[in-house]
C-alpha cells in the first residue's frame, strides 16, 4: 500500500578538488509516498556546518524596538476585537497570545512564549517554551471554532530565528485558521481520504508500522507520538512525527509531554549539528471523527549559507516546489536515535 521510491541518476565532471580528475556526482530523487511529490538529495562529501555568530542578531533586533518583550506587549501588539472573545489578549501563565499583525489567513494569531527577548535553542528546549505556547495556541484554537463554524483548517507554526524566515527574534510560535487550507495542508488530507477510500485503512498508522519495521528511517515513539525522518525531505534535516488523534483540538496533557520529550531531543541533535534555526508546522484534520487522518508535522532545520549570510531557500524550493536535502534521512534517524533514550531531558 506505501511505496518508497526512487531514483539515482550521476554526472561526471572533473573536480578543482580531486586535482581535475573524474568526480562522479550524484542526485538522488525521492518521491513522497503519500504525495508524490519529490525531494532531491544531494549525494556529496558533507562536513559540519559552521556554528552562526548569532551577536549580530543582538544589535540589529535590539529588545528596545521588540514588540514582544514584556514592557512593549501593551503599547506595540495587536489586540483582539472585545467582541470576538470578550477580551483583548489572553494570558496563560507566561504565556501571551494576540492577534498577528500580518493576516495570512481568516485567523492568525501569535503566542509570544518567553519575556526574554534573545534565547538560543538550548535555552529553549531547557525551558520548555514551544510546549507552553502550543498549549495555549490551542486554547484560543477552541475558542475560534466554538464560535465559527466555518473554519475548517488549522495548523500550530514556528520560525525560530531569523533564518527561518522570522522577522523579529524574541520567541514566539503561530497558528492559522480558516477557510481554505494551505496548499500542502489540504493535499495530505485529500491524499488521507484518497488512501482510506482506497485501502480502507488510514495511511498515517500505516506509515508508523512500515517504518517500524524497516527501522532505516525510524526514530522512536513516547507515548502516542511516533517519531521518524521522512523518506523525501523537505530540507536538509527533516524530522516527521505522528499523533494518534485526528485534531488538534483533541491533543490532551498526556500527548503534548510525549511531544515534548521528542521535539527537545530533536532540538539537541539539530544544535549537536550547528543548527540554531528550524521552521515547524502542525496539521490538523477538519474533523474530530476523521478515520482518514492523524495529526502530523515536520521540524525542518534552516540555516544561513556563509559566508554572505544568504537564505538556504532557493529556487528549487521557492519556483520548483523542490526541496534539496544535504542529509540522508536514514543518518538524521540514527543521529536522533542516540540521543533517544539518553539523559537530555
Amino acid at each position: 500500500m506505501i511505496k518508497f521510491r526512487k531514483k539515482i541518476q550521476s554526472f561526471t565532471y572533473l573536480s578543482p578538488f580531486q586535482n581535475f580528475q573524474p568526480f562522479e556526482g550524484k542526485i538522488e530523487i525521492r518521491w513522497d509516498p503519500l504525495t508524490n511529490l519529490t525531494s532531491r538529495i544531494v549525494h556529496f562529501p558533507r562536513k559540519k556546518f559552521e556554528r552562526e555568530d548569532l551577536e549580530l542578531l543582538r544589535k540589529i533586533a535590539p529588545f528596545a524596538r521588540c514588540p514582544f518583550c514584556p514592557e512593549n506587549i501593551e503599547s506595540m501588539t495587536c489586540k483582539f476585537e472585545p467582541s470576538l472573545f470578550g477580551k483583548e489578549r489572553f494570558a496563560y501563565g507566561d504565556i501571551t497570545v494576540i492577534p498577528n499583525l500580518l493576516t495570512f489567513d481568516k485567523y492568525c494569531i501569535v503566542a509570544i512564549i518567553s519575556k526574554e527577548h534573545f534565547v538560543h535553542i538550548t535555552e529553549i528546549n531547557e525551558k520548555a517554551y514551544v510546549i507552553q505556547g502550543i498549549r495555549a495556541l490551542i486554547e484560543v484554537l477552541k475558542e475560534i471554532v466554538k464560535r465559527d463554524k466555518k473554519v475548517r483548517y488549522m495548523s500550530i507554526n514556528c520560525n525560530y530565528m531569523p533564518m527561518s524566515g522570522s522577522s523579529i527574534p524574541h520567541p514566539h510560535i503561530q497558528a492559522i485558521a480558516g477557510e481554505v487550507g494551505t496548499n500542502y495542508h489540504r493535499l495530505i488530507l485529500e491524499k488521507s481520504a484518497s488512501f482510506f477510500r482506497k485501502h480502507g485503512k488510514n495511511y498515517w498508522e500505516i506509515l508508523r508500522e512500515k517504518e517500524s519495521e524497516a527501522c532505516e528511517r525510524f526514530i522512536g515513539t513516547i507515548g502516542d507520538t511516533f517519531w521518524y525522518a521522512p523518506f523525501a525531505p523537505k530540507g536538509s534535516i527533516d524530522v516527521g512525527f505522528i499523533f494518534g488523534k485526528s485534531s488538534i483540538l483533541e491533543l490532551g496533557e498526556d500527548d503534548l509531554k510525549s511531544f515534548d520529550y521528542g521535539f527537545r531531543r530533536v532540538l539537541y541533535y539539530m544544535s549537536s549539528e550547528n543548527i540554531q534555526g528550524y521552521n515547524m508546522s502542525i496539521f490538523s484534520s477538519i474533523s474530530r471523527e476523521d478515520s482518514s487522518f492523524r495529526v502530523n508535522g515536520r521540524i525542518l532545520a534552516r540555516r544561513f549559507l556563509q559566508p554572505a549570510w544568504a537564505s538556504d531557500t532557493n529556487y528549487f524550493s521557492t519556483l520548483h516546489m523542490e526541496n534539496p536535502s544535504y542529509f540522508l534521512p536514514e543518518e538524521v534517524a540514527q543521529g536522533i536515535r542516540e540521543l533517544w533514550a539518553g539523559n537530555k531531558q
